[in-house]
C-alpha cells in the first residue's frame, strides 16, 4: 500500500497546486472531493461463485477530480480514487482480507444547464486505468452526475459510473460517488457568475447570453441598446417587438397591426381619391387635392378661376384649330381630283369618288359649314367662264346634297378666272386653275 499511497498522495498535490475552481466562464476550475462505493464487481472464481462483495465502501478511501471548463458546457476532468474490495467468502484465517482499488480516470463532462442553475445535470464519458491490488486494466467509463449549488462557489456532487475493463481478467463494475465539490475562478465585481475579464458590463450584474451585461426582457440585446429593455425583441429590430413583421419596431410604427413600408413609419400605402397623398396625411382622402393644401381640394380665387376659364377656352380653340387645318388638309387633297367633262358642269366619275371621300369627313365634322368655290383658267370669254364655274360649284354641292349632306351646311359659286393660282399661258398653269376648292366658313 506505501507505493501506492505515495502516488495519490503525489497527485492530489499536483491537482490541488492547480486550483481555481468552476465551470462557468467566471469560475472555469472546479475541485470535487468525497468518498466512493466499488458495486457489483464481476471477477470470479474458477468455481463460478462471485468473489467479492457487491458492495465496497472504505471509510478511508476517497474520490478526488479536478476539472476545467474547455468549450461551452464541456469540462475535462482528472480523477483519482481510493477504496478497497472484500473477499464474498473469505477463509477464516483471512476474514478480514482486502484488497486495495486504485483508479486513475480522465473523463469528458456535458452540462445540461451550463452549471449556472441550482440543480446541475450532467453526462461523462472517458477512460481510465484501475489496479485492484498488483493487477491493472484500462477502462472506458461512461456516467451520469449532478451538482446541487448552495452558493456561486460551493455545492454538493452526487455520480455514477460504469467502468468496462478491457481486459478479460479487469475488473468489470459501477462506481458511485459523492462529495462537495468547489468551484473558483476569477474577479467578478457585480457577482453575477461571469469573470471581469470576460464581462463586458463588469459592475453591472447580467446574464451569460449578453456577456455579463443586463438584458430584463433576455432577447440578447443588452438594456443599455434596447430600445425597448423590457419587450423581447429580435436584434435586427434592435430589441424591440415588430408584430407585423414589415422591418419596422412598434414603438415607431404608426400601423403596429398592418404591414407597411419602413419609409411611411410602418404604414401601408392608401390613396383613396388618387391624387398622390397618402390617406393617412390626406384631410379630405374621400376627395382629390394638392399638397399645400394636405390633400384637400385647393381654394380657387375669382381670377384664378377667370385665368383658368381663358386657359380651357384658349385649349378649346387651339384644338378646334388644329382639327379644321387637318379637315381643311384631307379635304383639298381630294378636291384635286374633282374633274368635270370637258367644256361642261356634268362631274366625271373620277370627280365624284372625290365627293364622296369628302362627304364622309363632312358626315363625321357635322358641326362645320362648307363653302364650293369654283374656278377655271383663262381661255375663252370671261363671261362664260364664270357662269361655267358657278355651274360646277353647284354640281358638287348639289353631289353633295342628294348623298346625304344637309344643304344648310353648304354654299357654292363661281369665280371664273380671276383667282388663278398657275400660269395660264402654260397647258400645266391652266390645268391647275381649273379647279374646285371647299373652305370652312364657321
Amino acid at each position: 500500500m506505501k507505493p501506492v499511497g505515495h502516488l495519490i498522495l503525489i497527485l492530489l498535490c499536483a491537482l490541488l497546486s492547480h486550483t481555481s475552481f468552476s465551470q462557468t466562464k467566471n469560475n472555469p476550475w472546479t475541485v470535487n472531493f468525497g468518498a466512493n462505493a466499488i458495486n457489483n464487481p464481476v471477477r470470479e472464481q474458477e468455481a463460478g461463485l462471485a468473489r467479492f462483495k457487491t458492495w465496497n465502501l472504505n471509510s478511508a478511501g476517497f474520490r478526488l477530480s479536478v476539472g476545467r471548463l474547455i468549450k461551452n458546457r464541456i469540462t475535462f476532468e482528472g480523477v483519482a480514487s481510493l477504496n478497497s474490495l472484500k473477499e464474498n467468502y473469505p477463509i477464516e484465517e483471512n476474514k478480514d482480507l482486502q484488497y486495495p482499488y486504485v483508479s486513475l480516470d480522465g473523463m469528458f463532462k456535458y452540462q445540461f444547464t451550463k452549471g449556472l442553475g441550482l440543480f446541475d445535470p450532467y453526462a461523462t464519458i472517458g477512460g481510465g486505468y484501475t489496479w485492484l491490488d498488483t493487477v491493472g486494466a484500462g477502462t472506458v467509463n461512461g456516467g451520469v452526475g449532478f451538482n446541487i449549488w448552495v452558493g456561486n462557489h460551493f455545492g454538493i456532487n452526487v455520480q455514477s459510473v460504469y467502468k468496462h475493463a478491457f481486459e478479460d481478467y479487469g475488473l468489470q463494475h459501477w462506481q458511485h460517488s459523492a462529495g462537495i465539490v468547489f468551484k473558483f475562478g476569477g474577479k467578478d465585481s457585480d457577482n453575477d457568475g461571469i469573470n471581469d475579464d470576460v464581462d463586458a458590463c463588469p459592475d453591472l450584474f447580467g446574464i451569460i447570453e449578453s456577456n455579463g451585461c443586463p438584458d430584463a426582457d433576455r432577447d440578447t440585446v443588452i438594456d443599455s441598446e434596447d430600445l425597448c429593455p423590457n419587450d423581447f425583441g429580435p436584434a435586427s429590430m434592435r430589441g424591440c417587438p415588430d408584430n407585423d413583421g414589415d422591418g419596422t419596431p412598434d414603438k415607431y410604427d404608426k400601423c403596429p397591426t398592418v404591414k407597411g413600408a419602413i419609409n411611411d413609419d410602418g404604414c401601408p400605402r392608401i390613396d383613396t381619391d388618387g391624387d398622390g397623398i397618402d390617406d393617412r396625411f390626406d384631410k379630405c382622402p374621400q376627395q382629390p387635392g394638392v399638397q399645400e393644401n394636405q390633400g384637400c381640394p385647393k381654394v380657387v380665387t375669382q381670377q384664378e378661376k377667370d385665368q383658368l376659364a381663358n386657359i380651357e377656352r384658349q385649349k378649346v380653340t387651339d384644338r378646334n384649330k388644329a382639327i379644321k387645318q387637318q379637315v381643311l388638309n384631307d379635304i383639298n387633297g381630294f378636291s384635286k381630283n374633282i374633274t368635270f367633262n370637258n367644256g361642261q358642269s356634268t362631274l366625271t366619275l373620277k370627280g365624284q369618288n372625290a365627293l364622296n371621300e369628302i362627304m364622309k369627313i363632312m358626315k363625321i365634322q357635322v358641326n362645320m359649314k362648307f363653302h364650293i368655290a369654283g374656278h377655271t383658267d383663262n381661255t375663252g370669254a370671261s363671261k362664260s367662264n364664270l357662269t361655267l364655274s358657278e355651274k360646277r360649284a353647284a354640281s358638287a354641292k348639289t353631289y353633295l346634297i342628294a348623298n346625304g349632306i344637309d344643304g344648310a351646311r353648304l354654299t357654292s359659286q363661281g369665280y371664273g378666272e380671276e383667282n388663278p393660282i398657275a400660269d395660264n399661258n402654260t397647258s400645266e398653269g391652266r390645268l391647275q386653275n381649273r379647279r374646285i376648292e371647299i373652305f370652312i366658313i364657321n
